[in-house]
């Protein structure tokens, strides 16, 4: 695929403390990361405490256990089996009552900070405006790129949408919103990574963002943070981004410093093929990597960016030692 060339005028790098809950703005570049208590350890170690079950105290930068296993006779969620490419069909694990929750899970949940003020200049992809719009829905849509190319890899991330057995209006139009935001990000991983991740997706009213763990786990909140690009970043969050047992070995953060350069070579060498600068080099935190990283929903000027981001994706997992 041909890259394009990117102006980079300015990283602004904002603090987001280990155990933040996400913040993942629709439409701003300045935020700070809200806090709370939570297990996460520094790089993604194993959160304490285990998994939050619903109904009980949230740990925020903990490990999170809402969308995991669900129990039976309740109404079916969307998402679950996924077709080749991408986007996930219908067919998800139903619920009783609610949100089950997993215990134990290892990987703290990630926080998400502004990283990025960038000027894009690059022309955007062949437009799929029904696509943009959420209403291409067709399977067959999956296997090609937007304009109409062979997907460059086939990816098998698919995910179960927990829902209550009998949902309230407004739970009711938060599967509707995220199950489109999901879907559409489901297209992307799969249409340019060759990860594999079974996810486990909630709404829970108490997150006031959302958020990724390790564990597989996606939770939204607030129903402006129910697009495809928070869901973009939050599974990235679920695949090794600031969550994985080694991401701090490969961030040279200065002491008394909250971020430093990325030091993976392939991350880097992805980086400068998009570009076209030689001297490029990928910034990171605790948690989160810039530019690409979709930490603001504002990052994305064109498709192009999103499908950046699953490129430097895949090459900081190789930085890593991640399977795919």
């Amino acid at each position: 695929m041909a890259k394009r060339g990117l102006l980079v005028l300015a990283l602004i790098v904002g603090g987001c403390n280990s155990n933040s809950t996400s913040k993942v703005s629709p439409g701003s570049d300045a935020g700070t990361a809200s806090s709370g208590s939570g297990g996460e350890g520094t790089g993604g170690a194993t959160g304490t405490g285990g998994a939050t079950g619903t109904g009980g105290a949230t740990g925020t930068g903990g490990a999170t256990g809402t969308g995991g296993a669900a129990g039976t006779g309740g109404a079916t969620g969307a998402g679950g089996v996924s077709s080749t490419g991408g986007v996930s069909s219908t067919g998800g694990v139903s619920s009783t009552g609610g949100v089950s929750s997993t215990g134990g899970a290892t990987g703290g949940t990630q926080g998400d900070a502004a990283v990025d003020t960038r000027l894009d200049t690059r022309p955007d992809s062949p437009a799929d405006l029904a696509r943009d719009l959420g209403s291409d829905t067709a399977a067959t849509s999956d296997a090609t790129t937007s304009d109409g190319a062979p997907c460059p890899y086939t990816g098998h991330v698919t995910y179960t949408l927990a829902k209550s057995a009998a949902p309230t209006t407004a739970e009711q139009s938060a599967y509707a919103l995220i199950t489109t935001a999901m879907d559409r990000a489901l297209y992307y991983y799969n249409c340019y990574t060759n990860i594999t991740k079974a996810l486990n997706v909630s709404y829970n009213s108490t997150v006031a963002t959302a958020d990724g763990n390790i564990n597989g786990s996606i939770r939204f909140g607030g129903t402006q943070y129910m697009e495809y690009i928070t869901a973009m970043h939050e599974i990235a969050h679920t695949v090794g981004i600031g969550t994985a047992s080694n991401w701090r070995s490969f961030v040279a953060i200065p002491d008394g410093g909250s971020s430093g350069p990325w030091t993976g070579t392939n991350a880097n060498a992805q980086l400068r093929a998009i570009t076209g600068v030689s001297t490029d080099t990928l910034t990171a935190d605790t948690q989160h990597f810039w530019p690409y990283g979709l930490n603001y929903t504002s990052e994305v000027k064109s498709e192009a960016d999103v499908v950046d981001h699953c490129e430097i994706v895949v090459a900081i997992r190789k930085d890593l030692g991640l399977q795919p």
